[in-house]
């Protein structure tokens, strides 16, 4: 009985710890993500889920990021990462040729489109 309770006990503790670390990686590359484009001059917007034909209900996080709002030479990127590789397929499949979605990559479950020196730096 007691080496069933200490196998329950590492076991719950293990699996907690799991949950925990898979938490903290997701919000570390979200975070490494946008100070990434931060620091390259981009400002965070909010994601334009309508105008990018994008069911939130699919999306694990989403970032647009602008820069030189007010001249020009505006850049702009737009990350999508799909909860799943199947839905970032049919995305990057539906609409890897729209004209309004231009240097569009696929990478696992993160679409991305823009600017192409955007693009380059994800």
């Amino acid at each position: 009985m007691k080496k069933r309770r200490a196998f329950l006990t590492v076991f719950i503790f293990l699996t907690a710890a799991i949950i925990l670390l898979s938490a903290v990686a997701c919000a570390t590359e979200e975070s490494a993500l946008k100070e990434k484009y931060e620091q390259a001059g981009f400002d965070a917007q909010a994601f334009p889920f309508l105008s990018a034909s994008v069911d939130k209900e699919l999306v694990d996080f989403a970032y647009h990021g602008l820069k030189n709002a007010n001249s020009s030479n505006v850049e702009q990127v737009f990350v999508i990462t799909f909860n799943n590789i199947d839905d970032a397929k049919a995305y990057y499949d539906a609409h890897e040729n729209d004209k309004d979605k231009p240097n569009m990559i696929r990478q696992g479950r993160a679409v991305v489109y823009g600017s192409s020196e955007a693009v380059d730096l994800y």
